[in-house]
């Protein structure tokens, strides 16, 4: 066991991870992800997802965080948006301000200039399933940061978060090939949660960035927040049947030795999400999608197929990143 910090505080190995983490296939776990109860469209109020999940208690700093501190940019961004999703529900002043405190930190950790300005980076190298160097961004973490942010700006009116939410669409913008995260299915722009190369399209990751954009136009009167989102809901819209197996949906769009399906706990996410992106688009290729990935679920056989076809996706694709970059087809993953 590793010896405590010189603070006093426990070492990193023994410092609990946060809440609302899935298992190894997404069968088990403490994180379930229904559509958001507050969701006003033009008026960035509740999150479309209700993240209560990710956040157990309004402590902060939370105790995982010297664990997580510099760990995905998502852990903080939704830890926060769950503090917010308390607090609306009237559960005390004590969870707006644990969502303050998240939004200070992305503050403290945002990149103010150089060709990363406004961005997040990861300063590690990505653990599995691709190859990603450090430093990178995410467009997944981008998008709900900015969410974040402006809900604080809405709450308390200091400009400082509303800066930073608009600087967050930045690196959004820019394509992947040139050090951002900005993504493209037939022509049209797509947040990319992990920036690979080829490009890996991961569903949930795409919707989140974009309602990033949604958010900040919607708060803001962003117009060019506005076009983005657009853009984004568009390009996902017409995206949704690369996702469709016929009796499943998929993670990502990446070429892998298999396709990557979502685990049972993604493939609820995907359609809590279609259902939320209702509240914000008329389109009806999202509650359409929504009603197949429902019926599926739904369906036993193509439950124990796609559990079976995950746990031959990560023998093919191990978690492990030692193991996962040294199998034959490694070189597929690279970025």
């Amino acid at each position: 066991m590793m010896a405590p910090a010189d603070d006093g505080s426990p070492p990193v190995r023994d410092v609990p991870m946060p809440p609302g983490r899935q298992s190894a296939f997404g069968t088990a776990g403490d994180f379930v992800a229904p559509p958001g109860s507050h969701v006003i469209p033009d008026d960035p109020a509740g999150y479309y997802i209700d993240l209560r999940a990710k956040a157990d208690t309004p402590d902060t700093p939370p105790i995982w965080w010297p664990r997580m501190s510099t760990e995905p940019r998502v852990v903080i961004t939704q830890w926060g948006l769950g503090c917010w999703e308390h607090y609306l529900a009237g559960d005390g002043e004590e969870w707006l301000a644990a969502a303050r405190w998240a939004a200070d930190r992305l503050l403290e950790q945002q990149h103010a200039d150089g060709p990363r300005a406004g961005g997040w980076t990861h300063d590690y190298a990505f653990r599995h399933t691709y190859r990603i160097d450090p430093p990178w961004m995410s467009g997944m973490a981008q998008g709900e940061a900015a969410s974040l942010l402006v809900r604080i700006h809405r709450e308390t009116g200091a400009e400082r978060y509303a800066s930073a939410a608009v600087a967050a669409l930045g690196p959004m913008r820019v394509p992947v090939t040139a050090g951002g995260v900005g993504g493209s299915i037939d022509g049209g722009w797509i947040p990319e949660e992990y920036p690979t190369d080829p490009p890996s399209h991961v569903l949930n990751g795409a919707i989140f960035g974009v309602w990033g954009a949604y958010d900040v136009a919607a708060a803001l009167g962003d117009a060019d927040a506005g076009s983005l989102a657009r853009e984004g809901i568009e390009t996902v819209a017409s995206a949704l049947h690369r996702y469709d197996t016929g009796s499943w949906s998929r993670y990502d769009l990446f070429p892998h030795p298999i396709a990557n399906v979502a685990s049972p706990m993604y493939h609820r996410l995907h359609i809590s999400q279609l259902r939320a992106m209702s509240a914000i688009s008329d389109d009806p290729r999202f509650p359409a999608t929504a009603e197949r990935f429902e019926r599926y679920a739904d369906s036993r056989p193509a439950l124990a197929r796609a559990y079976a076809h995950k746990v031959g996706f990560r023998l093919l694709v191990p978690r492990n990143r030692w193991l996962a970059h040294r199998l034959p087809w490694a070189h597929r993953s690279g970025a």
